[in-house]
């Protein structure tokens, strides 16, 4: 028993897949249209072998039509058309000349012209990626020229020679090649919608990568501070058993002077030196020394600042970070890393976090099948890292929007436990914290381009 297989489009981005379908057909478009101008020259050889007694007729005919064919092309490109509208007008014009053809010449030519119009319409069909609509209606266009142009040619008379001489044929092959039209539309377009679907999977998979990762940075923070408290806490302990000890040392050696000489001493006094009031007064200093120690873990980032070779650090996140993001959007990430050795004087720790933020959401927001390229250059005693995505561009007001996402009075710790689209954001504003700087754009020019600057230390 079939089952229904038909596609949901309910929970795609309705306008990534319009926007995905234009650049299909965009494409078909263009390699057909410029395959009819170029096949010019062959179309006049076929005439010259097919029709030779009409062939002036025939080749001043095909240079004009080439020629409005062009024009509708170059007119469409200029005033920014949608492609089926260029595309279709296109098509009509050569459809026109086709059945025109198929009509005007004799019956003894009339079977090669119908095959090779039956040819053209079938191949448009099956290239084209358009809306069924249209093919349907280039082809009911077809018959009417061709049953118009014939009667006018002949009366009407003799319509068997029409049919028998290839009228059949490309009757047949016509609409097989609307119905191929059809299937051809409707997979692509669910290949188009799945490709979405996937793409939008992966991001998804990216931002919960991001997230986990920022624990991940967050619970090494949290360890660090915690034996940044842990060392404080042993050495504040070793000073109060250290007091303590001389503390009861002291009392110790004062109860033996005071025993040697219990004879002078009234049971009354006996026993107030057993209870002397300065053992009070320093355990409640032992007691805020313990207290101090809750008022060291701050909420704030400790960076702790270090000297080391950038180069090895980037090229960790780009290999073990980035390069499987990279795989699953079937982006090709490439490195280009400086020979020479870069030192730097920062937190090794957030250094790797701002890396696999840019590097992750430079590859979320990059078009699948694009190349991100990965630069590190020293230049006038500034480490530089740069990020270029050869692509898709973002747009220069997108990324002001992305890196404007970070609210003034949100500190870098909230951000970081945050579950917003902050990730570019949080890279300027870690670079920013670490005391480097911090540039971004997106032009035809330069792609999608992100550069890093940090103080060289030698």
């Amino acid at each position: 028993m079939l089952t229904n297989q038909s596609f949901s489009y309910v929970n795609i981005n309705k306008e990534a897949l319009a926007e995905q379908l234009n650049a299909k057909g965009t494409y078909y478009a263009n390699v057909v249209m410029w395959t009819i101008i170029f096949s010019l020259p062959l179309s006049w050889l076929l005439d010259y072998l097919f029709a030779s007694s009409d062939w002036s007729f025939l080749f001043m005919l095909r240079l004009l039509v080439a020629g409005i064919s062009y024009g509708i092309y170059t007119y469409g490109y200029r005033l920014d058309w949608p492609y089926e509208k260029t595309i279709a007008l296109f098509i009509g014009v050569n459809v026109f000349m086709h059945a025109y053809v198929c009509g005007h010449v004799s019956f003894y030519d009339v079977t090669a012209y119908f095959l090779l119009f039956s040819v053209f319409i079938f191949l448009v069909n099956i290239t084209l990626f358009w809306k069924p609509i249209y093919p349907v209606v280039l082809c009911l266009f077809s018959y009417a020229v061709i049953g118009v142009t014939y009667y006018f040619r002949t009366s009407g008379e003799n319509v068997q020679y029409l049919i028998s001489r290839g009228g059949t044929v490309y009757l047949v092959l016509s609409s097989f090649s609307c119905l191929a039209s059809y299937n051809r539309y409707l997979i692509l377009k669910r290949d188009l919608a799945k490709n979405i679907l996937i793409e939008e999977a992966n991001n998804r998979l990216l931002s919960q990568n991001e997230r986990i990762s920022d624990q991940k940075y967050i619970i090494e923070e949290s360890n660090r501070q915690l034996k940044v408290l842990n060392d404080y806490k042993n050495d504040t302990m070793n000073i109060m058993m250290h007091d303590f000890r001389n503390f009861n040392g002291s009392i110790k050696m004062s109860l033996d002077l005071l025993l040697a000489k219990q004879d002078n001493l009234t049971a009354e006094q006996k026993e107030i030196v057993q209870y002397i009031g300065a053992s009070n007064e320093k355990l409640g200093y032992l007691s805020e020394k313990l207290g101090g120690t809750a008022d060291k873990n701050e909420a704030k980032i400790d960076f702790n600042y270090e000297i080391f070779d950038i180069g090895p650090v980037v090229e960790k996140a780009v290999i073990g970070i980035a390069s499987d993001a990279a795989q699953m959007k079937q982006i090709n990430l490439q490195l280009h890393l400086s020979p020479t050795v870069m030192k730097v004087y920062l937190d090794k720790l957030f250094l790797n976090q701002l890396l696999f933020k840019l590097l992750s959401n430079t590859i979320r927001y990059a078009q699948s099948g694009s190349i991100i390229t990965v630069h590190t250059n020293e230049i006038n005693d500034k480490c530089i890292i740069e990020v270029v995505n050869v692509g898709k561009l973002i747009g220069k007001q997108k990324m002001d929007e992305l890196f404007s996402k970070l609210q003034p009075h949100k500190n870098v710790k909230d951000a970081l436990n945050s579950d917003d689209d902050l990730g570019l954001a949080v890279a300027k504003k870690l670079t920013e914290t670490m005391g480097g700087t911090f540039a971004y754009n997106s032009e035809e020019k330069t792609g999608n381009y992100y550069r890093i600057e940090f103080a060289s230390t030698h």
